[in-house]
């Protein structure tokens, strides 16, 4: 059951290990499939390794339903943002390192390049100070309710989460958040070292340039690219 989901979230997370937005075994993805089920993947493999047999369905109570392995409480805690939030269907959680990078500074990032006006208007920053693992409902309530406003949201010195109607949805936002994040620092040395202040997109234009480029359905095109690209590394996720 759900088996084409499950290889769209294990092609997912293989997508950001590939792309360097994973480190060592920490992050995880879920997706609801019901009112109180979700999928996401088990406490060990890392995003490099993820297959279908290591997901597990859940309750939002991080209550096992089926599969075999193990939920850590970050992993569980995905469903405090699911029940929150009951329009969320897809959620990614990693920690990319220029996003993990700019959370230091508290400030959401300008749009610098076409490819970040996907996220005009759609990224957060939690305003709590990091306070430990994301392991208590306290800590991630902040989460949700900043997911509540925004597609994307900057965690504290810790990473982002993205979420979508779907798991591919969710992987893209990663991806283009990490790009915006290592534009905006490397305008930052740019314009540091010319003396020359940097001239973002203006607001009114990235969401017309928003709006462009959703009416071109771009984002389905992007999962195809990353899916043929995919392909030839991580040949064991097509081979059905």
């Amino acid at each position: 059951m759900h088996e084409d989901l499950k290889l769209d979230f294990c092609r997912g997370a293989r997508v950001l290990f590939r792309n360097g937005l994973s480190v060592g075994i920490a992050g995880h993805l879920s997706t609801k499939i019901a009112p109180n089920r979700m999928i996401a993947n088990r406490f060990g493999p890392s995003f490099g390794t993820l297959t279908p047999k290591d997901l597990l369905t859940l309750d939002l109570e991080g209550n096992i339903i089926e599969g075999e392995g193990s939920v850590n409480d970050t992993i569980r805690l995905h469903g405090v943002i699911h029940h929150i939030n009951p329009d969320i269907i897809a959620l990614a959680h990693t920690h990319p390192p220029a996003v993990v990078t700019y959370s230091t500074l508290r400030t959401i990032p300008e749009i610098y390049d076409q490819e970040s006006c996907f996220l005009a208007g759609e990224v957060g920053i939690v305003e709590e100070d990091y306070s430990g693992l994301a392991s208590k409902e306290e800590r991630v309530r902040p989460f949700a309710d900043t997911l509540r406003k925004y597609h994307a949201a900057i965690l504290p010195n810790h990473g982002a989460i993205t979420k979508g109607q779907n798991i591919p949805q969710a992987i893209i936002l990663m991806l283009l958040l990490e790009g915006m994040a290592m534009r905006n620092l490397t305008v930052a040395g740019a314009s540091r070292a010319t003396g020359i202040a940097a001239r973002p997109i203006s607001p009114e234009i990235a969401q017309l340039t928003k709006k462009e480029l959703m009416s071109l359905k771009a984002l389905p095109l992007v999962w195809a690219d990353l899916m043929a690209k995919l392909r030839a590394t991580d040949p064991d996720l097509f081979s059905k």
